[in-house]
């Protein structure tokens, strides 16, 4: 009998504690379910704010691009409206002049005799405030944008043909793309995508990486290989000065003042040589053609400025080097296309470096499709159409 209580005894409890773990599992199943629908729950919650950020941004740049482009649309009126009354007063100052019995052929080398009709009078600067007003005012990134709407209304209509013009392009690596593939810097310089754009009958391109403008580094200075400009060149393109900027010192540099920068091995000595030589052989004494020149006052960059940070009592920021390409570019006729007074391409902007200035200096292929479509746009705006 005894026996038999306790076999009892032992089925109950088991009894008791199968029951008890099965309870025990509902609650903890239980548990599992409500904690995993919580943590779904805030994922989604997550989800939805994260969603709802991403469509915000893109409704912003959205808005952005149409701001840029109503602004371009705007600009591109005026300066529509502005040629049209131009070209009005023109049309009566020459109804009141006596006309020649005969129209005479242009003579070779004059501006008359250039395969397109250049503006006389466009002014030789294209910037009317500093870089740092231009900072005041917008983000580079912002700039960029706004102006590259304009340059792309103004190739868009633009009625010139330039099937006859050949153009040659000196400069260091952002001209080579020495940052590219082999395969890439062929097809995505900024010279060879300037050619397609305007689809003109020659771009040469004589940009090698690492080249400075002055001969005191020896870096193929531009001031020794400017003679391998071809002389039936129709636009001459030289953009230099980053290199210089890099690698040369304040006595490197030289004065600005004209008196003083004649002295060799400095960029302002060297720069004024060049400059002066280029104009004497492709402008003044070229009776074959006429030929336009155009200075490209390089972007403000990062890198420039780390490296005059690291030693300011002895570099020279680039601010100097702008000043003085903007100085001496114009007194030989050269006409300035001044980037980095405009704030294009600025990668001290954190948007246009992850965007289109990835290393602080160089453009990737669609930063170099961005300076392509600056350059044609202010050639177009230089030319009567």
């Amino acid at each position: 009998m005894k026996e038999w209580s306790i076999r009892i005894g032992c089925v109950l409890l088991g009894v008791a504690l199968t029951l008890g773990t099965m309870h025990l599992k509902g609650m903890i199943n239980k548990s599992d379910v409500s904690t995993a629908q919580e943590v779904e729950t805030e994922k989604d919650a997550k989800n939805t704010v994260s969603n709802d950020e991403t469509d915000t941004a893109i409704e912003e740049k959205e808005d952005s691009k149409s701001d840029f482009l109503l602004e371009a649309q705007l600009k591109y009126q005026d300066m529509l409206d502005k040629k049209l009354n131009n070209d009005e007063s023109q049309k009566d100052e020459q109804e009141n002049e006596t006309q020649p019995d005969e129209e005479l052929e242009p003579e070779p080398g004059s501006i008359e005799s250039a395969p397109v009709k250049w503006i006389k009078d466009y002014p030789m600067i294209n910037s009317d405030e500093t870089l740092e007003d231009k900072l005041s005012e917008r983000s580079s990134y912002e700039e960029t944008m706004a102006v590259n709407a304009l340059d792309k209304m103004i190739i868009e209509n633009s009625t010139i043909d330039f099937s006859n013009v050949k153009i040659t392009i000196m400069g260091d690596s952002l001209t080579e793309a020495s940052n590219l593939s082999e395969e890439e810097k062929g097809l995505y310089n900024w010279p060879t995508q300037l050619k397609d754009i305007l689809n003109c009958k020659e771009v040469v391109n004589l940009g090698i990486g690492g080249s400075t403008v002055s001969s005191c580094v020896a870096h193929y200075p531009m001031c020794k290989r400017w003679t391998d400009i071809p002389k039936d060149s129709d636009i001459i393109i030289v953009m230099g000065g980053s290199n210089d900027m890099l690698f040369e010192n304040k006595w490197q540099f030289g004065e600005l003042e004209y008196n003083k920068r004649m002295i060799d091995d400095t960029f302002c000595g060297d720069l004024d040589r060049m400059l002066s030589s280029m104009a004497y052989t492709y402008r003044e004494t070229n009776d074959e053609n006429y030929c336009k020149l155009i200075y490209i006052n390089p972007p403000s960059t990062i890198l420039n400025d780390a490296v005059y940070a690291s030693d300011p009592n002895n570099m020279i920021h680039q601010r100097s080097f702008a000043e003085a390409i903007n100085t001496i570019a114009p007194t030989y006729g050269f006409e300035v296309i001044d980037m980095y007074n405009n704030n294009i391409l600025n990668s001290h902007d954190p948007d246009i470096n992850a965007q289109y200035v990835y290393d602080g200096i160089h453009c990737n292929k669609e930063g170099y499709k961005i300076m392509a479509e600056h350059v044609a746009s202010q050639i177009i705006q230089r030319i009567e159409q």
